[in-house]
Parts: C-alpha cells; structure tokens; sequence
C-alpha cells in the first residue's frame, strides 16, 4: 500500500463514509472496492479524464487488502487508517 497524497486522502475519506453510513453490516465484496474507487476518482475529477485515471490508480494502490469476513463498517475503519497513514 502507498503513502497518499491530499486528494487521495479525501477520497479514502469519502468512501470510508459512505461504507459507514449505507449498509455497514453487510459484507464487504472486492468488486465494490474497484467500483468506488472509479466512481470517486471519476465525480471528482470527471468521466475519461487523466487525472480521474491517475486518481483512481492512487486510490486502488491505497485502499487496503480485504480480509475474509470483514464487514464494510470494518473496512471502512482500515480505509480510515489507511488514509491517515500520511497525516
């Protein structure tokens, strides 16, 4: 996992929200990790743009592995750390 930068930090955020906040005791699948990722980089940086590509790069090195039986409030609380890993 990579250090992450401002804008990478604020997404990490974003998306730990939103884990939180909507459903947060179901399961935690990895394909919503890849989807989140596109669909925050893209919102944030527009649809096919290089740096909405270059954000969601950064934000798959960044967000952490998924471990078997985690919920998506307890990778939210991992996506959480991971983004104040470069605070």
């Amino acid at each position: 996992m990579s250090r992450p930068d401002a804008d990478t930090r604020a997404l990490l955020q974003h998306i730990a929200a939103r884990l939180t906040i909507e459903r947060p005791q179901h399961p935690m699948r990895a394909s919503l990790i890849a989807a989140m990722a596109l669909t925050y980089a893209t919102r944030r940086h527009g649809y096919g743009t290089t740096r909405a590509e270059d954000a969601e790069a950064k934000l798959l090195a960044c967000l952490p592995a998924l471990e078997a039986g985690w919920t998506r409030a307890r990778y939210a609380k991992a996506v959480r750390e991971a983004a104040e890993d470069a605070e």
